[in-house]
């Protein structure tokens, strides 16, 4: 499972990071997506396989050819990084259904 901050203050949770780059366009991946942790604590960042390619042309007028990302994990488990991320905006979750698995995984992390 993997929790990620976006460029608000919602949680958006995915079962898995093929679900996420399903749902979370390259552009989005590029300019919104803040925090990424998976349900053992571990920071993840946007690594780009093949990056987004911007092409301008008159009046600001352009085009967007999408990249590839994948996951990549940026450190040693945070449980401490994960569980201020889960205090601080566990309570707007997309889905709603899994508003109680955070809400375990917090409890959890309270107690290592």
């Amino acid at each position: 499972m993997f929790i990620i901050l976006l460029d608000e203050p919602t949680l958006f949770v995915y079962e898995s990071e093929e679900a996420m780059r399903r749902d979370i366009e390259p552009p989005d991946a590029e300019s919104l997506v803040g925090a990424i942790f998976d349900d053992k604590a571990i920071p993840y960042r946007v690594e780009w396989v093949r990056p987004n390619i911007r092409r301008k042309w008159f009046f600001g007028l352009g085009s967007v050819t999408f990249g590839e990302y994948r996951l990549t994990p940026c450190g040693e488990a945070n449980p401490s990084g994960l569980k201020r991320l889960l205090e601080e905006h566990g309570e707007w979750v997309h889905p709603p259904a899994f508003k109680e698995s955070l809400a375990n995984l917090l409890t959890r992390l309270g107690h290592e």
